[in-house]
């Protein structure tokens, strides 16, 4: 499991809305290339191997194969990355969730 600063969680979240194209597209995005026109190589390349562990730890829920909807799927996924990450913003939670519900519509 993916260890995340405090002070970093902030940082985190910007990049997450950024990489997923929360608020600003109709659909997620997950372009890395994004955070390279944000942040300096070194701080884009760290966060985008962070943002990956997460992802992949959100992915990890079965939820797309008992939930009956797509609220239910969301719902169900959140709750068990919440309990990874208890101290990720809740905004990093709705975009990832934004992601898996998408891909498993």
């Amino acid at each position: 499991m993916v260890k995340i600063s405090e002070s970093e969680l902030p940082l985190v979240t910007e990049a997450v809305l950024i990489w997923t194209g929360l608020g600003s597209s109709a659909w997620p995005r997950r372009n890395g290339a994004l955070l390279m026109d944000r942040f300096d190589p070194e701080t884009a390349s760290r966060l985008y191997a962070l943002i990956k562990s997460l992802e992949s730890e959100f992915y990890s829920s079965d939820a797309w194969k008992t939930a009956t909807d797509l609220q239910e799927m969301g719902r169900i996924s959140s709750e068990a990355f919440k309990k990874l990450h208890p101290d990720v913003s809740d905004q990093v939670v709705r975009a990832l969730a934004w992601c898996y519900t998408y891909d498993y519509r």
